[in-house]
């Protein structure tokens, strides 16, 4: 079946699928392995705003995207117009992002409490006043992420995503959950159609989506732009082009058997991050083996190991005895 590509402000993406940004999650070494089956828009780790503008080198590599990682949007955090607006300047300055993204639904209490993530929803003047800031700084397109609202008694994403499309954002990602959810509980795609049919621009649509047959019930029950993944594609790098694939009718790509996915993964992240890699790699490696006899043992095994070989002698020796 035909699928619409994803159209924001200027630019078009042939996949309406997309990967979250997710923070230690969404790095380099991750985008590559998902890059090695297909081309679907992807996102950088969330980056803080302050620490960009004040030149913490670490921000600044987060937020670097090179030419062969595109499509690609950087995601930023933070909540004054002056500090987000200088940011957006510096992304846009260092090319290689397609557009940029404004964190504001983000959970986690040290990001909240400061005012930043989804605390926006309980500023909607003061986030309004983000995205303005933002747009006027830039030429890219700007778009928001945001939740149902920072608990079940005040709910306001239909108001929040009106005011977030007035202020100037090119397309908006409703996460179907409020902030005091987290991410547990059932996402509400009832929302999310609301949501559409109440605005404009595009309007993605995020949670719940763990296969293929989900983003497909996503797209036609919310009538969505968009389909954005996030934990579901966890240890699965080739989620989203099953995904583009069933949309389009087309047969899903041929898996390499996962013991080769892990070991590339562990090499990129060996390049990447130096030895360091030995103690990053372990959630990845972890979330490859899930559902694997035995997984719970390796897991254990593979967070106690401090040498490189070591580890990849564990990944060969597990997967070949699971394949």
């Amino acid at each position: 079946m035909a699928i619409a590509p994803l159209k924001i402000k200027n630019l078009i993406f042939d996949s309406p699928m997309m990967m979250a940004p997710m923070a230690g999650v969404t790095d380099a070494p991750f985008r590559h392995m998902m890059r090695r089956f297909g081309n679907e828009l992807l996102f950088t780790e969330m980056v803080l705003a302050d620490s960009l503008v004040y030149e913490r080198k670490k921000n600044h590599r987060i937020a670097f995207c090179s030419a062969e990682d595109n499509p690609i949007a950087v995601q930023l955090l933070g909540h004054h117009p002056e500090t987000m607006a200088e940011a957006a300047r510096i992304i846009e300055s260092n090319g290689g992002a397609n557009f940029i993204d404004i964190n504001m639904g983000c959970p986690v209490p040290k990001v909240v409490k400061n005012g930043n993530g989804s605390g926006l929803m309980k500023t909607p003047e003061l986030a309004e006043k983000v995205v303005e800031a933002m747009v006027n700084a830039v030429s890219v397109p700007v778009t928001v992420k945001f939740r149902l609202g920072w608990d079940e008694n005040s709910i306001n994403y239909l108001d929040f995503g009106k005011r977030m499309q007035d202020a100037g954002a090119s397309a908006v990602t409703l996460h179907a959950r409020t902030r005091d959810k987290h991410y547990s509980g059932e996402a509400d795609w009832d929302a999310i159609k609301q949501l559409k049919e109440s605005l404009f621009i595009p309007v993605i649509g995020n949670g719940d989506v763990r296969s293929p047959e989900d983003a497909q019930r996503m797209l036609f029950e919310t009538g969505v732009d968009g389909v954005m993944v996030g934990r579901g594609a966890l240890g699965k790098p080739y989620l989203l082009s099953q995904c583009t694939a069933l949309l389009r009718g087309e047969a899903e790509p041929k898996l390499p058997p996962l013991s080769e996915l892990a070991l590339e993964h562990f090499s990129q992240m060996e390049n990447y991050y130096g030895a360091k890699a030995i103690f990053i790699a372990r959630k990845h490696i972890a979330w490859y083996s899930l559902g694997l006899k035995n997984s719970t043992q390796f897991r254990e095994k593979i967070n106690k190991m401090t040498a490189a070989d070591e580890i990849k002698n564990s990944i060969r020796q597990f997967f070949d005895e699971e394949s």
